[in-house]
């Protein structure tokens, strides 16, 4: 149950890490500045073509899009394509064209908001560095957390292993003497305590797998409601095997070197 609930709360880890790393490239390839011009009149092509020279010099522009009046409309009616009375009171007139940028490196938005602040006609500028850089700190903070908790889990199991086999050893004692003095081998006395400790890794490590694999089935539809326009599910299918052939590597590896201490330790006896 020990080594279980280690893997169980590994493979959490693994989904929340590789979900994590998902939600930060997409914040990081999202528009992370957006200009805006005056409402109803669409920006020349040539001042465009400006703008984006001068961004592209400072060597830091990833992406640059320019949305049209008339495509901020198509865009506030897709959004509000549920409420009429929303889409009757606006329409391209009153909407404003925008230029969306984002950075090589989030370091770098503040130098690409000062270029796009000194363009001619920007009336306002929406800046997410903030929100990026929190998150990103939110998800080292939780990477942090969730390493020191599995480390400290492979630990405790670790020694559970041990204690067991070697509580197994100490029960068995009298036996292991006469299989000694009838002639046999030390392999022979210590495998079956090895292999049973990497029983209880890999049996631990695969039935955690399905129950971290059946819960997250289970919280699919919930989870795919509250992230939105995140498209992180389902989980590909190859990923979830490749953690499950991790966690059977990492529950045999725990397992076998418990097993291996507890044997040298206690057969010496």
């Amino acid at each position: 149950m020990v080594m279980f609930l280690t893997f169980f709360a590994l493979a959490v880890f693994a989904l929340i890490c590789a979900g994590s790393i998902k939600i930060l490239q997409h914040f990081e390839t999202a528009p992370q500045a957006i200009a805006f011009f005056e409402k109803g009149k669409d920006v020349p092509q040539e001042e465009i073509s400006k703008i984006k020279l001068e961004l592209e010099r400072t060597g830091q522009l990833a992406s640059f899009k320019y949305v049209s009046i008339h495509e901020a409309e198509a865009i506030y009616r897709e959004k509000n394509k549920d409420d009429p009375l929303l889409l009757e009171l606006v329409n391209y007139k009153i909407l404003p064209p925008s230029i969306e940028i984002s950075a090589t490196e989030i370091d770098a938005l503040p130098l690409l908001k000062n270029v796009l602040e000194a363009q001619p006609g920007v009336e306002d500028i929406a800046f997410y560095e903030d929100v990026v850089k929190s998150l990103s700190s939110w998800i080292k903070s939780i990477r942090i957390f969730g390493l020191g908790l599995i480390i400290y889990l492979l630990i405790q199991s670790f020694l559970v292993v041990l204690i067991i086999i070697g509580m197994k050893i100490l029960a068995r004692k009298e036996e292991i003497e006469i299989m000694k003095l009838i002639g046999a081998s030390s392999g022979f006395i210590r495998w079956p305590f090895v292999l049973e400790g990497v029983f209880y890794g890999i049996i631990s490590a695969f039935f955690a797998w399905i129950s971290a694999y059946t819960l997250l089935l289970y919280s699919t539809p919930l989870l795919l409601s509250w992230l939105g326009d995140l498209s992180l599910l389902p989980v590909p299918f190859w990923f979830m095997f490749v953690l499950l052939v991790g966690k059977l590597a990492a529950g045999a590896l725990v397992g076998f070197v418990g097993s291996l201490m507890a044997v040298r330790r206690f057969l010496r006896r």
